[in-house]
Formats: structure tokens, sequence, C-alpha cells
């Protein structure tokens, strides 16, 4: 599990912080399924899913309890942080 230091803070849970655990062990194949078909369901017309930022921020949503809406707001150098490890795993 990865600790993903921020440069703005986030809220999770109604609680502020400054990182993110980047639990990968929680990601299941329904999971990877599911954020497929919501990342299409939002236009993604990405040939191959894996090198979809939509998709991969889908993920960072799923293991770290955020809100979609809340990936995409960070900081482009937050957001690149929080992918990272999502890109390492799918390319892995």
């Amino acid at each position: 599990m990865a600790v993903i230091k921020l440069s703005k803070p986030i809220t999770i849970n109604k609680k502020e912080t400054m990182e993110l655990d980047m639990n990968l062990e929680k990601l299941t194949g329904h999971i990877l399924v599911e954020c497929e078909s919501k990342s299409r369901l939002l236009g993604d017309a990405t040939p191959d899913i894996l090198f979809s930022m939509r998709y991969q921020a889908l993920l960072v949503a799923e293991i770290t309890d955020l809100k979609y809406d809340d990936v995409l707001d960070m900081s482009a150098n937050d957001f690149r942080a929080v992918v990272t490890p999502i890109k390492s795993f799918l390319f892995g």
C-alpha cells in the first residue's frame, strides 16, 4: 500500500487530510469491470481502457473512498501522483 502526500488538503468522510492511502488490495475484477463500464458511460472512447485517465481516476475513487469528481478536482500534480500507482498496477 502506497501513501501519497498531497500538496493541497482534501476531505474524506468529513475529515481533512494531506495524504491518501492507495490500497490496491481493495481492487477486484468486479471493480475493474464496473469502473470500465462507468468510464464508457461517461463518454470514454479510449481504445485500450488501461490508458484512460478517466478509468484511472475512477479506480482511485474506488480505493480511496473519494468521489470521482473530488479526484478530478485535485491539482494536476496531486492527480498525477494518485494515478501513478494505478498506472503501475495496470501496466505492471
